[in-house]
């Protein structure tokens, strides 16, 4: 009776079936007796016995959520539905075009590229395309830098680019050639920075942040009505499939962008059909949550809020992984939980919400720090 109200094994037969993740967690917490016939295993024993890849951090994710008075269960326990419980957040969007009658002058080494004289000054307060002047001073300086990823978008366009020493016409391809040898991944850094700026919105570096780009809603300016400098409320994150990111590095990138008060977007480019997992994802658990008044939601009558995938702060997680687990989420209509352990058994949890952005083939989260 106690393990049904506490909705841990399964039942089948009139016997409840255990997982050895609910096997060792109720001989560490609830010091339940286990044996092995008439033989009373140690809590090492059982350990052993049971010990697999990730065992420790799928257990450690399981007994936290437990731990709160919150309900989890392994997926294959579940009906597999749509459950209609993951909101997608809708972004606007506006038509952009742009003019340009100036050539623009790349710098190799660098990555950056220069553009002089009034039409160039004109074309950043029309569209905000690089930085005239200095950062926050406009006034001081009378040239408008444009950084790599910029410049690339530009010269997809149409715009004239020009080698700075050999003042050579330079073609697309050239750009990128130049700026891959520096900067990786910059087409897929491209293909966001593109997606974004078609709709109408301004993209940034995001450098300070610890992210690629900020990001500017359509409408917004270099500089206010009042001469005040804007800022950005909302920073992306590039993470290409074909690239793992440490946990390590994601935490921080998400708390940089939280401690400024700023909505912290990630972006998966690449991705195609068949580069999902789907029912290969290795979602580790199905949990359940609160309604509103704060009641504990309960298996036998709701139904799961999230999808929740473990992970340890030393381990990597591929863009294509992510994408196929944020997918299977979407697909069951529930929201994905990133719940990464850290050296001391601490859990922090990352909560994924879904973003429409108006005619966009691609998807996008945002991605929060989340307290169950």
């Amino acid at each position: 009776r106690e393990l049904k109200e506490s909705f841990i094994g399964e039942a089948r037969n009139n016997k409840i079936y255990l997982h050895p993740i609910e096997i060792f967690y109720l001989a560490n917490i609830r010091r339940a007796k286990v044996f092995d016939g008439k033989e009373e295993l140690s809590l090492s024993k059982v350990f052993q016995r049971f010990y697999s890849s990730y065992f420790f951090v799928k257990y450690n994710v399981y007994r936290d959520w437990k731990d709160r008075g919150l309900f989890i269960t392994l997926p294959e326990r579940i009906e597999m539905k749509k459950f209609g419980k993951s909101p997608i957040k809708k972004y606007p969007s506006a038509s952009f075009s742009f003019k340009s009658n100036f050539p623009i002058f790349f710098m190799k080494e660098e990555c950056y590229s220069l553009a002089f004289g009034k039409d160039a000054r004109r074309f950043f307060e029309d569209y905000w395309f690089g930085q005239w002047g200095v950062y926050k001073n406009v006034e001081r300086g009378n040239i408008l830098t444009l950084d790599a990823i910029e410049t690339l978008y530009l010269a997809k366009k149409g715009v004239e680019i020009l080698d700075i020493s050999s003042n050579q016409k330079l073609s697309f391809d050239d750009v990128l050639k130049e700026v891959e040898q520096r900067i990786p991944f910059a087409s897929r850094m491209l293909e966001v920075y593109e997606d974004w700026r078609d709709k109408g919105f301004i993209l940034k570096t995001g450098f300070k942040f610890g992210t690629h780009f900020r990001i500017y809603f359509p409408g917004a300016k270099p500089v206010g009505n009042k001469k005040e400098w804007q800022h950005s409320k909302h920073v992306i994150h590039v993470f290409p499939k074909e690239i793992s990111m440490p946990m390590s590095e994601w935490s921080r990138a998400i708390r940089v962008a939280h401690s400024v008060r700023k909505t912290f977007i990630m972006a998966i480019p690449g991705m195609k059909k068949e580069d999902y997992l789907k029912e290969k994802t290795p979602i580790d658990f199905v949990a359940w949550h609160r309604k509103s008044g704060n009641q504990v939601e309960k298996p036998e009558i709701d139904d799961p809020s999230f999808l929740i995938l473990s992970l340890n702060e030393d381990e990597s997680l591929s863009g294509k992984m992510l994408a196929s687990a944020l997918d299977r989420a979407d697909e069951l209509g529930l929201r994905l939980l990133i719940a990464i352990n850290d050296r001391e058994t601490s859990v922090t949890y990352y909560l994924a919400n879904r973003i429409e952005l108006p005619g966009s083939e691609h998807k996008y989260y945002e991605i929060e720090w989340f307290t169950p």
